[in-house]
């Protein structure tokens, strides 16, 4: 299969197997090879934006998500017949899968499965990468992480679930009840249950690193909570001391008026009081 993405490549090989790849601004290049490849695009409604599936007589539409290498998710259009392929999508998204793509087959269905499988492994990669990153961020927060980390937990986090939800749509698109497998062969079909495998394996490891990410952010919530009870503790008998020597009873005023009294009073008294509080606390700690 050739594979084109210009005007003048198209026109050299209209009487070959195409693989055609254009952006979505470069309509002049999507009519033409629609054209020579028999392709029916329905242009008049706005490009779908969730994963889908639709055959139309001998015509495969497919509508995939892919990540790039900055993790952000574009969409991919693919249209089948048997004369060849017409892929449309972004910049990134036709970089991302332009280096794998599977030419050495004149075979379209072969062409269009295996770039299904290219957004599964896509997908994978960049898990990975997620997974190392959610490591970095448990290890930082062993203790007390500060509030830059804890605010990259929870747009990592919302990050893993977009991707969650995109991969088990797509899996979803590849069951082997759907239109879409029982449209293929066997060969094809075996092939597609890979990928619907790969995604499902994407979306458990989501949910696991969302989880995850979920325990560390609890976590950090309950040290945090610690640390406040500690310092409302420590000030308790401070406060206690304050308020009751802020009195002005006639006895006070009489007795406590020289420099040893407030040695006594006012400094040593609420100093136990405060080590003997964090003991208690310590202790009570330690037993429950």
């Amino acid at each position: 299969m050739i594979v084109v993405d210009g005007i003048e490549a198209l026109r050299e090989h209209t009487s070959d197997t195409l693989c055609v790849l254009a952006t979505p601004e470069d309509r002049e290049l999507a009519d033409d090879a629609s054209t020579a490849l028999g392709l029916k695009l329905h242009t008049a409604h706005p490009a779908p934006r969730r994963p889908m599936a639709a055959v139309v007589d001998d015509q495969i539409s497919l509508v995939l998500v892919i990540l790039d290498e900055d993790r952000e998710q574009h969409t991919l259009r693919l249209h089948a017949r048997d004369r060849g392929l017409l892929v449309v999508g972004d910049d990134k998204a036709l970089a991302a899968v332009k280096a794998g793509l599977p030419v050495d087959s004149d075979d379209t269905w072969s062409v269009l499965v295996g770039l299904v499988l290219i957004v599964a492994r896509r997908c994978e990669e960049a898990l990975d990468e997620i997974d190392e990153r959610c490591q970095e961020l448990e290890t930082q927060a062993i203790g007390y992480a500060s509030s830059p980390q804890r605010r990259s937990m929870g747009r990592l986090r919302a990050e893993l679930f977009r991707i969650g939800e995109t991969q088990v749509a797509q899996k979803n698109l590849l069951s082997a009840d759907e239109e879409l497998a029982q449209s293929l062969g066997e060969d094809h079909q075996r092939l597609l249950a890979r990928a619907e495998t790969a995604f499902g394996a994407n979306h458990s490891m989501t949910t696991r690193l969302y989880a995850m990410l979920g325990d560390v952010l609890n976590e950090q919530d309950s040290v945090v909570s610690e640390r406040l009870t500690l310092v409302a503790t420590i000030f308790l008998p401070l406060t206690l001391a304050t308020g009751f020597f802020g009195m002005n009873f006639q006895w006070m005023l009489d007795r406590l008026d020289a420099l040893p009294a407030f040695i006594v009073f006012g400094l040593a008294v609420p100093g136990l009081l405060t080590v003997a509080t964090l003991f208690f606390i310590r202790r009570l700690t330690r037993s429950s």
